[in-house]
């Protein structure tokens, strides 16, 4: 009888899992994706054009990836609550003896989302990683959401953010004060026996949060992450992709 109700259980799960997998690429069939690229689907640069390590993330690294025409550029940020600052880095700050946190300088100062943009100059579009997103409390996400609509009013800054979290739920607060977000995934390699369970899990995961666009690393040449059917399983969804092979024939398929 046991094993009878646990098949029972095992079909009904398999059976909702199909079902719910349809419904939400019937859904995701009928969005309207095309304001999501603003004509920007390019190959940008990850922290800047740089020559060492130090000048990653950089405004010197910045001007140079845009003088020599990406259109846009991955940055790595934190917030600070304490200091009511977006401040640029990459790696988790530590703290000193009063609690505060401790950030690398850039060019001999500590630089924030609003230096870099003024820096930057208009046009260019930015794909912020947000680093400690999961870490904010509920009043530090809403303090953080204010003060990023606050230092993006000028110059249409916001249509040209893309803010990139792992955490749906927090980042959806993000979409729904007017930004647009990326979701950050990291699905299985394409010969993977569970890559079509991971995709659906992830589809599913972005379907029932309000978020923009998905992000995934593309993997090996021989064992994609974003191949083909991975391609053709996310159908419409709008993806950044990362950590892409530097192949010149990939490149230019891609």
């Amino acid at each position: 009888m046991k094993k009878v109700i646990a098949f029972g259980v095992v079909a009904a799960v398999v059976v909702l899992w199909n079902i719910t997998v349809w419904y939400v690429d019937e859904q995701l069939a009928k969005r309207d994706f095309s304001a999501v690229y603003a004509n920007c689907h390019k190959v940008w640069s990850s922290r800047g054009l740089y020559s060492t390590h130090d000048e990653r993330n950089s405004v010197t690294a910045f001007r140079r990836a845009f003088g020599r025409g990406a259109y846009g550029a991955e940055v790595d940020f934190h917030y600070d609550a304490k200091t009511d600052r977006f401040i640029i880095s990459h790696g988790h700050p530590k703290k000193d003896a009063n609690g505060d946190y401790i950030y690398p300088k850039k060019e001999g100062r500590i630089l924030t989302l609003e230096a870099l943009f003024r820096a930057a100059g208009e046009g260019h579009y930015f794909w912020l990683d947000y680093k400690n997103l999961e870490h904010l409390t509920a009043a530090e996400t809403e303090q953080a959401i204010n003060r990023l609509l606050s230092i993006t009013e000028e110059d249409a800054i916001r249509d040209r953010l893309y803010i990139e979290a792992s955490n749906p739920l927090a980042l959806s607060e993000y979409t729904d004060a007017g930004f647009k977000t990326i979701l950050g995934i990291h699905p299985l390699a394409e010969k993977n026996i569970f890559s079509s369970v991971v995709v659906n899990a992830y589809k599913i995961a972005y379907y029932f949060n309000n978020i923009t666009a998905l992000a995934m690393p593309y993997g090996s040449v021989e064992n994609p992450v974003y191949g083909k059917r991975a391609e053709e399983r996310f159908g419409a969804i709008p993806v950044f992709l990362f950590h892409v092979p530097d192949e010149e024939l990939l490149l230019d398929e891609i």
